[in-house]
Formats: C-alpha cells, structure tokens, sequence
C-alpha cells in the first residue's frame, strides 16, 4: 500500500490547481491522492476546481456533486458544450440514498435556451480555463478514473484487513488460497488502473480503458467483504456509487475501435 503519510492532503479551498491544457497528470494524483484520504465527496470537490468549477452533466442534464457546491460552479458541461451558469435552470434531480450517504447530491441541469445562442463546443464560461468543452470532458475522464483508483486503493486495506481478522475454523480467512488469490487479484488490478493513469495522461482512450478495469477491481473488492460489502452503511457503498457517478461524469470514448493492451 502506498503510505497515505507521505504526503500532507492539500487544503481543498487554498490548494492549486492545475490550469486546464496543462499536463493533467499533477491534478489526477491529486485527486487521486484525496479520494484515497478523504473519501469520494472530497476528491469530487477537488475534481471540479482542476475543471475550473464546472460539472460534467449527462446528455439528459443529470449531475452529481458534492451537496452545496453548485452556487460555486461558472458553468455545465452538457450536450458537448459549455453552459454558462447563468444560462441553465438547476432543480433537484431524482433522489439516490446512497449518493446521499456520501455527501453528495443529484441535480438535474436544463439550459434556458429562450437567452438566445449558447456557446457553441470551443466556448468557455466566464472567467479562467482551458479553450474547449472537449478539453474539459477529456480530462474530467481522465480525474475521475483517478478518483475511482484512489477509492478502490483505500477500500483494499479496508478489504485486507477484513479478511485478516476473520477466521474459518481454526485458521485466518486471509490463509485459505482462494481468498489470497482473490487479495492478489485486487492489488494487482488496482495497480494496474495506478500505472496506467501515470503513463497515459489524458488520453480519453485510456480513460475508458481505466473505467473497465476499476469496474471490475470493484466488483472484486466488494466480493472480499461478504455479505457486509452489499449493506447501505457499509463503507464499500462509495465504489457503487462512483461507479454511478462516473457514467455521468466520463466521456464515451472518441474512437471505441481503439484498444489498450
């Protein structure tokens, strides 16, 4: 496990962040660092200031963030474009328990198209930022895998240790082969999401390719905790709800023919 010490976590409000066309790769292990020591609402928070306070929406106007972060926002990133904040009408989106455990909220975006013309896919919202709503899916793929990995990493000592303290009959549960082969196959999925992220920028290719993969680490981190991994209270809810989140948040990729080995 990577010491989660080493490292002091950046203060969420005063921290900098990455301006957007620069090497996204500091801002992913920043994000990927906060959800490792602070939870999903944490790193879904610093997601959105290295995107220069907008959200990615889905194409029908959903969006999940963290629970009062939406006065902050300067604009939506919906239907390929950007929507400034003060062209889109924001209501309460349908209600998601166990979103709402971890701190977050379901909102749904529509814009005003009665304003006249929005701007169009290469447009900002007011103030600071990258050029391009493009720019701003690609590497809010990009970020959000390296929440999901940063999630994924402090479930698996959660997972780990789970199984250490638990015994079948007279000897530790994390003793019997399968449950080692079942560990072994967790770290080396999650590290492997962790080298990825690290080699490949923010090719939105590799984005996809990083989502895959986590899928199934979760899958397999989940099946760790028996039956206590499938409660509403139990602390494993935040890869579901991640999941969840991210097919609002990721960006299909641009060529699906494209492979990575």
């Amino acid at each position: 496990m990577a010491d989660a010490a080493a490292e002091p976590l950046a203060d969420p409000v005063t921290a900098p962040v990455t301006a957007l066309g620069a090497d996204p790769l500091p801002a992913a292990l920043d994000v990927l660092r906060t959800a490792r020591e602070s939870g999903l609402a944490a790193a879904l928070a610093r997601a959105v200031r290295h995107l220069d306070f907008t959200a990615p929406c889905s194409d029908g106007g959903l969006c999940v963030l963290p629970a009062r972060t939406a006065p902050d926002l300067r604009g939506w990133l919906l239907a390929g474009r950007v929507v400034p904040v003060e062209r889109a009408t924001v209501r309460p989106g349908p209600r998601h328990e166990l979103a709402e455990r971890e701190g977050l909220e379901v909102l749904r975006v529509v814009p005003d198209d009665t304003a006249g013309p929005g701007p169009g896919p290469g447009s900002a919202p007011r103030g600071p930022g990258p050029r391009s709503a493009q720019d701003r899916l690609d590497l809010a793929g990009t970020l959000f895998a390296a929440l999901r990995a940063g999630l994924a990493e402090a479930l698996l000592e959660r997972a780990v240790a789970h199984v250490a303290g638990r015994r079948s009959g007279d000897r530790p549960l994390l003793e019997r082969q399968l449950v080692r082969a079942k560990v072994a196959d967790c770290v080396a999925a999650v590290r492997a999401c962790e080298l990825l992220l690290t080699t490949s920028g923010a090719d939105p290719h590799a984005a996809h390719e990083l989502h895959r993969r986590l899928d199934e680490a979760d899958a397999a981190l989940t099946n760790l905790f028996g039956g206590a991994g499938y409660l509403a209270d139990h602390p494993v809810r935040s890869l579901y709800v991640s999941a969840y989140v991210g097919s609002l948040w990721a960006p299909s990729p641009r060529d699906p023919g494209e492979g990575w080995s």
